[in-house]
């Protein structure tokens, strides 16, 4: 009797940990940084809801003249989306979100009003609601205004 209690303890705790593991973000966030991944000296970590984990961010894309990059939230289970302008660094756009079990994480408006969404790994960008975006990479979709 004693093991079945032990047995079925083991596997309510082993499914709670596993409902308490929240998403960590795009798969990109985990590979290992390169020089590249650094984000301009005048682009900050840190501002109205952006607090980002330190070296964590990875370029994403480049498109036109603007760098894209990922980054962990200091907050568990957000990812974070640069827009940096290869011209005007100083006019860098950045966003955070949770990152949930849906398709996408958050929608940037960059310094030229392109819209920037990053999205979940996996996403079909061919699906008509994404009809008028450009996909840059496999995180990352684009809209001209």
């Amino acid at each position: 009797m004693n093991r079945r209690v032990v047995a079925i303890f083991a596997v309510v705790a082993a499914l709670g940990l596993a409902g308490c593991s929240s998403p960590t973000g795009p798969d990109v966030l985990a590979r290992e940084a390169t020089a590249e991944d650094e984000l301009p000296g005048n682009v900050s970590l840190t501002g109205v809801d952006l607090e980002v984990e330190p070296g964590s961010t990875r370029l994403l894309a480049t498109h036109g003249d603007v760098k894209y990059y990922a980054a962990k939230s200091k907050a568990g289970g957000s990812a974070c989306l640069y827009a940096v302008p290869a011209g005007l660094p100083e006019r860098w756009r950045a966003g955070c979100a949770a990152v949930a079990t849906g398709e996408e994480i958050l929608t940037l408006t960059v310094s030229d009003e392109t819209q920037a969404k990053l999205i979940s790994d996996g996403v079909d960008a061919g699906q008509p609601k994404y009809q008028g975006w450009t996909k840059i990479h496999h995180n990352v979709l684009i809209r001209s205004r």
